[in-house]
């Protein structure tokens, strides 16, 4: 066997810039790979500039949108218009006969015009003078005091309010009380 020397310095050499080589050239390829991917990501424009475009269709489809309901609107005005220009040359040569009017129903409605515009007047004297007829003055002051009443229990304790609320005091002790609940129970 041959006799193990040292190890050949030239060869280590070689192989460890060749392994550089591979490992830088990998490095680049990752690099490249990962730049390109970003781009494609991202696309032929920034961020900034792809939100100023969507702004800018936005701004652009409102403007849009604005103007086809302006037009929608001037045309609608403009048939109106047409409408009430055209009058119905039938309506003008047939009209239609009005009733006439006797003069018992002219005084008739004056005289209904009369009292409604009395009526009237007479309602804003009362409101302005500030009166009440009867009927109106009983109603307000005929009205029951809940201030005093009795049955309104005030207490401030719960004790207190079991005292007040008892209606009898001086009942005599139960010597059955089971007899009782024996009863309501059948009930």
């Amino acid at each position: 066997m041959p006799k193990k020397m040292g190890v050949n310095t030239k060869a280590e050499a070689a192989r460890a810039r060749k392994s550089a080589a591979e490992t830088e050239r990998k490095e680049k390829e990752t690099r490249q790979k990962e730049d390109q991917y970003w781009q494609e990501a991202e696309g032929s424009k920034s961020r900034a500039a792809k939100k100023k475009e969507e702004e800018a269709e936005k701004r652009a489809e409102a403007a849009a949108r604005r103007a086809e309901a302006r037009r929608l609107a001037e045309q609608e005005e403009k048939e109106l218009e047409k409408a009430m220009k055209k009058v119905d040359k039938k309506a003008n040569r047939v009209s239609i006969p009005v009733p006439k009017v006797t003069e018992v129903e002219l005084r008739q409605r004056r005289e209904q015009e009369q009292a409604e515009a009395e009526r009237k007047a007479e309602e804003v004297k009362k409101r302005q003078s500030r009166t009440a007829a009867e009927e109106e003055y009983e109603r307000m002051v005929l009205v029951s005091n809940t201030n005093r009443d009795d049955s309104i229990i005030e207490a401030r304790s719960l004790d207190d309010a079991i005292a007040q609320m008892t209606v009898v005091d001086n009942l005599p002790p139960d010597r059955h009380p089971e007899r009782r609940l024996k009863a309501s129970f059948k009930v």
